[in-house]
């Protein structure tokens, strides 16, 4: 049984653990809150502690710290040389992704969720199959009422899920080209964003809806493929070109397996500690992340 370290167990840590525990690994919480470790053990915990050393003989780590921390927790945790997950974003400052860089960790591996997420990837084949011709445009909405993170803003709670979206579906995030964002004080809620062209990337990501919404909206010459939420188990599927009637335009709806993409990531991350293939999303690829969102924020300014 694969031994885990999991530093941080706040309400994303619980649903960490308790994958981890239905997939059969045994999990030491580290938490400096007395009552997050008395419900990690609530929840199945091996055993817990507030002292990141003791999790220095595990097989492998996972940070589910606030983004914040992740300089200090990853310094604190690479002499054990154990490989890590590190929960989205890497960091909420491309100095901090460089500094990262610089600790020379060892393999260290990004928890980008959308990437282990069956619709996103059936958008993904689609694209690189050419079954809709040419990708003019990739779209993704991302919003929903306030944030339970206290320790950053929406910007970074949300919009890194839409730049990996992009990764996994186009191959690449495309180059950011303009931003506006709405900023209450020095916190932004909500951002819509214009990376690339021919392939576009535009990404809509807020807080300030009533309503939730999860949305990937892949357009081509040939037809339009829509993942409508993230708990259905099908893309819809629209085959037409710009001039074709509504009454002459095909539908077809493509399911997929609904496995939990956090389950999916964390089986993933588990098997490579067996001696399987890495995880999906690199050091590198977090970092990249990091320094698109700075980007993005100094396009905003520019064009306020």
């Amino acid at each position: 049984m694969l031994h885990i370290g999991l530093l941080g167990c706040g309400i994303w840590g619980r649903n960490i653990l308790n994958d981890l525990i239905t997939l059969g690994a045994a999990v030491t919480v580290c938490d400096p809150d007395a009552d997050r470790r008395q419900r990690a053990l609530q929840h199945g915990a091996l055993a817990v502690t507030n002292q990141p050393d003791a999790l220095c003989n595990c097989d492998g780590l996972i940070v589910a710290t606030p983004a914040t921390t992740h300089l200090t927790v990853l310094t604190q945790i690479r002499s054990f040389g154990k490989p890590i997950f590190v929960e989205k974003p890497l960091t909420t400052s491309y100095a901090d992704a460089v500094a990262i860089s610089r600790l020379s960790l060892p393999p260290t591996f990004l928890m980008h969720i959308w990437r282990y997420h069956a619709g996103v990837q059936l958008l993904g084949d689609l694209a690189r199959s050419g079954e809709l011709g040419e990708v003019l445009l990739l779209k993704t909405t991302r919003t929903n009422w306030t944030s339970p993170r206290t320790d950053t803003d929406s910007l970074w709670t949300l919009a890194p899920h839409d730049l990996t979206i992009g990764l996994e579906i186009l191959g690449h995030i495309p180059a950011p080209r303009a931003a506006i964002v709405e900023r209450h004080g020095t916190a932004i809620r909500s951002m819509t964003a214009l990376l690339g062209n021919r392939p576009g990337l535009v990404i809509d990501v807020s807080t300030r809806y009533a309503d939730k919404r999860r949305e990937v909206r892949l357009h081509g010459t040939e037809g339009v493929a829509v993942l409508a939420d993230e708990t259905v188990n099908y893309v819809d599927i629209w085959r037409g070109t710009d001039q074709t009637p509504p009454d002459a335009r095909l539908h077809e709806r493509r399911f997929f397996d609904a496995a939990p993409p956090l389950q999916r990531e964390l089986a993933a991350f588990l098997n490579y500690l067996r001696g399987g293939e890495p995880p999906v999303s690199d050091l590198a690829e977090g970092i990249e992340v990091v320094r698109v969102l700075e980007e993005l924020i100094a396009l905003s300014q520019k064009n306020a």
